[in-house]
């Protein structure tokens, strides 16, 4: 099921929340706990199972396998014995179970994400895999304490989050869970700020990136019809699809959660903005970034054993990251194209800190030296961006080949009138009507105009607008925020009819 849908938006979330509500009362009522909790993973496990309940059994065995191993590591742990090596040989028992839940689920993943044997990818398996592995590696730290199967069900499956992230570790949302202290009220001023979110998402979603979208869409399919300026077109089209997609999506997620009385971690920090690659992943895809970090570049040594083997560990961790979103060698030059950068940022950072105080005595006031810092760091944002740009080509062409076509089409600077077809993927209904009321609809340009008002107002809302969640937090219920809500909502809904599933529930 897709929050940008009629069946979530007017049925299945209302419902999940009234019957949340119910079991509040009903818990007070009886003094029975839980049964909130239990409503919650019942409904999210029905939330997964809606499109096919085919994919609902390999969520389940693979909470089952992943607790059963948590609660032996457990057992293991609680065992009497003072002699040492009774101590060593429960630790060596602990690692194999550890090492046994990491197998099974790598295996479980690689088994239906790189191979037909499945037959089917199970939407989300990569997060839900991820999020037991960060357990069971939390569980053998003692991170954990005494999980129960309820809490950790509705940590692994809760609705908002399975399909797309955020990638949660235990110590972010499992303390919520436990006895139902994330859900044992409602607070009407939470209750507003995430519906005001989600709405926030759900417009950035279906009026933004799903537009962006079809020009994205079509210039992938009808290269050989592009010029250089087209070409930049598609790619910035799908550089910001993927942004307002992926935003608007973890806008919603956090909204619900609110609503619900659950703060899932951070996980979208306008990224564009960053003046380098590795401040970009420090505000992309968050939680992912601090998976990645935790549990596998730590391990691998991080940067305790010296630059080239850091520079090393980062490459790994790059190359991991471009085959967890796909098998393709697309992904695979994506994740090297971000590791190199990654690398070169760092090794320059390196050798640039020595020389930090060489340039205190540059004369000059003040104000020249902040004119001067201010267009430093404007040219680094605008490369970074540049760069990313180029990395998104790969991850989003079917192959490398078109990848490189792509590219080439851009640098042959054969630039000319846009593609008529491509700039009409931009012309909503209802803005050409307010173009038609205008009277500028017979102009020979009136066809461009929405293509460069779109982007535009696009590219401003990445580099100088507010965070979704920024705006949510400060707002108060009032009838100017509730109409602002209401329009976006509306507009949205209309919207419906041309529904599209998330980018990332393919990873």
């Amino acid at each position: 099921m897709l929050f940008n849908s009629y069946e979530f938006v007017f049925a299945f979330f209302p419902l999940a929340l009234a019957g949340v509500c119910f079991c509040r009362r009903m818990e007070r009522r009886t003094g029975k706990r839980n049964l909130t909790e239990a409503f919650a993973l019942v409904v999210s496990l029905l939330f997964y199972a809606f499109r096919s309940l085919e994919y609902l059994p390999v969520l389940l065995v693979s909470m089952a396998v992943n607790y059963g191993l948590f609660c032996l590591m457990e057992r293991e742990a609680a065992k009497t014995g003072a002699r040492k090596e009774r101590f060593a040989d429960r630790r060596r028992n602990r690692k194999r179970l550890l090492a046994a839940g990491i197998v099974f689920d790598l295996g479980l993943l690689f088994l239906f994400k790189y191979t037909d044997i499945g037959g089917f990818v199970p939407p989300g398996i990569s997060f839900f895999t991820f999020t037991q592995i960060a357990f069971l590696v939390e569980g053998y730290r003692g991170n954990t304490g005494r999980t129960g199967a309820l809490d950790y069900g509705l940590y692994v499956s809760f609705f908002p989050k399975i399909m797309q992230g955020p990638i949660a570790l235990p110590g972010e949302t499992l303390p919520q869970f436990e006895g139902g202290r994330a859900l044992e009220g409602v607070c009407w001023e939470h209750l507003y700020r995430g519906l005001y979110l989600f709405v926030l998402g759900l417009a950035k979603k279906v009026l933004i990136a799903d537009t962006l979208g079809k020009a994205a869409d079509f210039g992938y399919a009808n290269m050989a019809a592009l010029n250089s300026g087209d070409a930049l077109i598609v790619m910035l089209s799908y550089t910001l699809q993927l942004y307002f997609d992926f935003s608007g999506y973890c806008d919603m997620a956090m909204g619900i959660g609110w609503m619900l009385g659950v703060d899932l971690p951070l996980n979208f920090d306008s990224p564009y903005k960053a003046s380098n690659i590795m401040e970009f992943w420090e505000r992309w895809h968050m939680t992912l970034t601090g998976f990645f970090t935790r549990y596998l570049y730590i391990p691998l040594g991080g940067s305790r054993r010296g630059r080239g083997r850091t520079y090393a560990n980062c490459l790994i961790v790059f190359l991991v990251s471009g085959i967890w979103h796909g098998a393709g060698a697309t992904f695979v030059v994506w994740g090297l194209m971000h590791g190199l950068l990654y690398v070169i940022t760092r090794a320059f950072r390196d050798v640039r800190r020595p020389l930090a105080g060489e340039g205190r005595g540059e004369e000059g006031t003040g104000r020249i030296l902040r004119l001067k810092t201010n267009i430093t760091h404007v040219f680094h944002v605008l490369l970074t961006f540049i760069c990313v740009n180029l990395a998104w080509i790969f991850f989003r062409a079917p192959s490398l080949g078109e990848a490189a076509e792509l590219i080439r089409t851009i640098f042959r600077f054969s630039f000319g009138r846009i593609n008529w077809e491509l700039a009409g993927c931009f012309n909503l209904d209802e803005f050409w009507y307010v173009i038609k009321v205008l009277g500028v609809d017979g102009w020979q340009y009136a066809h461009y105009i929405l293509p460069a008002a779109g982007l535009i107002l696009t590219l401003f809302m990445v580099f100088f607008g507010k965070t979704a969640e920024s705006l949510a937090r400060r707002v108060k219920p009032g009838a100017v925020s509730a109409f602002q809500a209401a329009v976006l909502f509306v507009w949205s809904v209309l919207s419906f009819s041309e529904v599209s599933s998330f980018l990332y529930v393919n990873f």
